[in-house]
């Protein structure tokens, strides 16, 4: 399905109370000291699939998320990044959709920053086909695009696409990951601006949580 990112107002929505991306203000969070995301195992993507907005692929992993656990669906990339900190954007963010056993669905965003090339990117970009939908010849290892330490920000939000479901538990983290500035010229060639634009928080209490 292809969105078009210049109408977001056009947008179908079932609900609007608890949308997502959100500008997290970190005076604002509440802290905690619960462990938030355990990775599990190897995260490998095996399949791309084709989209007109964005590069998406498929695969396998398992994560440990507020002591729940979630099996890794597919990661896809939004330029520039949808969620804000402190009112500022990265120039990349990469969402890592998960889903419980009962359904529960769970997104890991990662912020990108400039600095050397990334492997596990690299290894999506080399694969690509423009809006094709293929098995990758040679799976990529996607570790170099999970972060391992630092603050997460948790939240309830929504998907941040249609039809903008509110069934999201959101894993904002703070701690960037280096890509290089080749790679994401390479992806802004590939695909315009797809960033949803910042939703009200509505009160919803941000949880600052750490790995």
């Amino acid at each position: 399905m292809t969105f078009d990112y210049a109408h977001q107002t056009d947008w179908p929505m079932t609900s609007g109370q608890h949308q997502s991306p959100i500008d997290i203000q970190t005076q604002h969070v509440q802290s905690s000291q619960l462990s938030a995301i355990n990775w599990r195992g190897l995260y490998q993507a095996k399949t791309i699939t084709g989209e007109a907005t964005t590069l998406k692929a498929s695969g396998i992993g398992a994560a440990y998320l507020n002591d729940r656990d979630f099996a890794f669906q597919q990661i896809h990339f939004h330029t520039p990044a949808e969620h804000l900190i402190d009112g500022q954007a990265a120039p990349i963010e990469w969402h890592l959709v998960h889903q419980s056993a009962t359904g529960q669905l769970a997104v890991v965003a990662v912020f990108g920053r400039i600095g050397k090339p990334n492997s596990s990117l690299q290894g999506l970009l080399d694969q690509f086909t423009a809006q094709t939908s293929h098995e990758l010849t040679t799976p990529v290892n996607l570790t170099e695009l999970l972060p391992d330490t630092g603050t997460v920000y948790h939240y309830l939000g929504s998907l941040t696409t249609p039809p903008l479901s509110e069934t999201v538990e959101w894993y904002v983290c703070a701690d960037t990951v280096m890509i290089g500035e080749q790679q994401l010229g390479a992806y802004q060639q590939l695909f315009a601006a797809n960033n949803r634009k910042i939703q009200p928080l509505n009160d919803r209490p941000i949880i600052a949580e750490r790995f």
